[in-house]
C-alpha cells in the first residue's frame, strides 16, 4: 500500500435552501428560492412529486420527461409561490432545473487487506476540492467536487471507502476515503452539478455505515468520523490525502443531520 501523506484540506458544510419552513402564517413574503437543493424523484407521469429533506412538491414542468423514474437523485434549483398554489394540499414548484446526481454505498472493508486493495484501485484522480453538504435525504450525504487540471468538465464517480482499522491520528473516530475515476471525456449537460460553484455532485448511501459504527463503536446514533480526499502524489509516487479541516465530523442519525 502507498503511504499516506496528510495536509489540511477544506471541510464547507454548506446550506443552500434559503428556507427551512415553508409556514406563512406572518403575513411574510410568500415567495420561496431553493438553488442548489437535492430532491429525489417520488413518481414520474400525469402528476410528477419530487420531495428534499422536509418538503415533497408537484413539479408540472416534468410531466412530459421521459427520462427522469421513481428513486432518482436530482440537484435542483426552483421556486415556491404560496399564492399562486395549484392544490392547498401540497406545494408546487416552478422554474424547476436539475441535474441528475449518480450515488453509491460507502464501502466497508473486511479488513485491513481488503482497505490497501480499494487504495490501489482506478479510483486515481486527484479531487481539488470536496465539500460536504448540509442536507441529508434518507441516507444519503451529498458532496461537492472540484477536480484538478480544469477537469471539471469531465465526467467522474467517487468511491467511499471506510479504513476498518482507527487511525492514530483519528482521535479515536473511524475515517472515511474519498477517492475519484473519471468515466468518459464527454460533458454530460444533464449531469448533477451545483450552481453557484459547478462542483461535481455526488451522493454516498451511508446507511452500511451508520449500521457498523452502531454494532462496532458506538450504539449511539451519533456518529463522529473523519474525511479524507486524495489529492495527488508526491515526487515518490505516494498518495496525498487532505483532511477535511473540520473533523471529526458528528452526524446524528436519529434526526438525520450533523450535531
Amino acid at each position: 500500500m502507498k503511504r499516506f501523506i496528510n495536509f489540511f484540506g477544506i471541510l464547507s458544510i454548506l446550506l443552500f435552501q434559503f428556507t427551512s419552513c415553508l409556514d406563512n402564517d406572518h403575513n411574510e413574503k410568500s415567495v420561496y428560492y431553493f438553488y442548489d437543493e437535492p430532491v429525489v424523484v417520488d413518481q414520474m407521469g400525469n402528476h410528477p412529486i419530487v420531495r428534499n429533506e422536509s418538503y415533497s412538491f408537484y413539479v408540472s414542468e416534468l410531466a412530459d420527461n421521459t427520462t427522469l423514474k421513481a428513486g432518482d437523485l436530482l440537484w435542483t434549483s426552483f421556486i415556491v409561490d404560496l399564492d399562486n398554489q395549484e392544490s392547498a394540499d401540497q406545494y408546487t414548484a416552478k422554474g424547476f432545473r436539475y441535474g441528475i446526481v449518480d450515488s453509491a454505498k460507502v464501502i466497508i472493508p473486511a479488513n485491513a487487506e481488503a482497505f490497501e486493495s480499494y487504495l490501489s484501485d482506478d479510483y486515481s484522480a486527484s479531487i481539488e476540492l470536496s465539500v460536504l453538504y448540509k442536507y441529508v435525504i434518507d441516507s444519503l450525504w451529498f458532496f461537492g467536487f472540484q477536480q484538478q487540471s480544469q477537469s471539471n468538465q469531465l465526467n467522474y464517480t467517487y468511491e467511499l471507502i471506510l479504513n476498518p482499522d482507527i487511525e492514530k491520528d483519528s482521535g479515536n473516530n473511524p475515517t472515511l476515503y474519498i477517492r475519484a475515476k473519471q468515466i468518459n471525456n464527454m460533458e454530460t449537460t444533464n449531469s448533477g452539478k451545483s450552481y453557484s460553484k459547478g462542483e461535481n455532485i455526488f451522493a454516498f448511501d451511508v446507511a452500511d455505515f451508520a449500521n457498523y459504527y452502531m454494532e462496532t463503536i458506538s450504539k449511539t446514533s451519533i456518529v463522529r468520523f473523519n474525511l479524507k480526499y486524495k489529492s495527488g502524489v508526491d515526487k515518490d509516487g505516494n498518495d496525498i490525502y487532505k483532511t477535511f479541516m473540520s473533523n471529526p465530523i458528528s452526524w446524528d442519525f436519529s434526526s438525520r443531520k450533523p450535531s
